[in-house]
């Protein structure tokens, strides 16, 4: 008897046949030679990482040290450029007092000489924009210090050599001090020019 069965003997009943699983097998050489290989590369990737890093921060470093040593000149340079800025206004206002036609200084000079009382000496003279202050000193045996500045400054508004081109003349301080045990009054003295805010108020 001639048995024909189309049914594949993988899925017949009772068939011993049965389907084979694919299995890969792959040598452990292989597995820990990748492995191995990705932890090197990490490893690279560090290393160059961290040699970025280095080379970053040398160079900040090196910035910073070239900065310092900037400092000090660029601290220089700025006390120049104030003091040259300071040196040009005086010489400006100078330039316009001196140059101001109606003030003539020699005959105020020669005023000042002929005005001091004895005793009396003049310790200082600036001029500014503002005006002349006098600075001076005054000794005398018989303690009259302060009449005798007032002495002066009276002589000085009297002298139409000196009193031209200002507007004012007033005392601006008086103060006794010793000196070698002997007692020495100092006082300052401010003629006004007319282009100041005080000289204009008055004029």
């Amino acid at each position: 008897m001639i048995d024909i069965n189309l049914i594949p003997e993988n899925l017949r009943k009772g068939g011993k046949a049965k389907a084979d699983g694919v299995t890969i097998n792959i040598p452990r050489e292989i597995i820990f030679g990748v492995g191995g290989g990705l932890i090197v590369l990490l490893l690279a990737i560090h290393l160059i990482l961290g040699a970025v890093w280095l080379m970053a921060m040398g160079r900040l470093s090196f910035y910073n040290a070239q900065w310092q040593k900037i400092q000090p000149d660029k601290a220089a340079l700025d006390a120049i450029h104030k003091e040259s800025g300071d040196l040009k206004n005086k010489i400006k206002t100078i330039a316009d007092v001196t140059t101001n036609e109606t003030v003539l200084w020699a005959p105020k000079f020669n005023a000042i000489s002929d005005a001091l009382p004895g005793g009396t000496w003049i310790k200082k003279m600036t001029l500014d924009k503002t005006g002349l202050t006098i600075e001076g000193g005054v000794v005398s045996k018989t303690r009259n210090e302060i009449n005798n500045v007032g002495a002066f400054v009276a002589a000085l508004k009297k002298s139409d050599d000196f009193m031209k081109g200002f507007v004012s003349l007033e005392i601006n301080s008086i103060q006794g001090s010793r000196s070698n045990s002997v007692q020495v009054t100092d006082f300052s003295i401010v003629a006004k020019l007319p282009n100041t805010e005080a000289g204009k108020k008055r004029k």
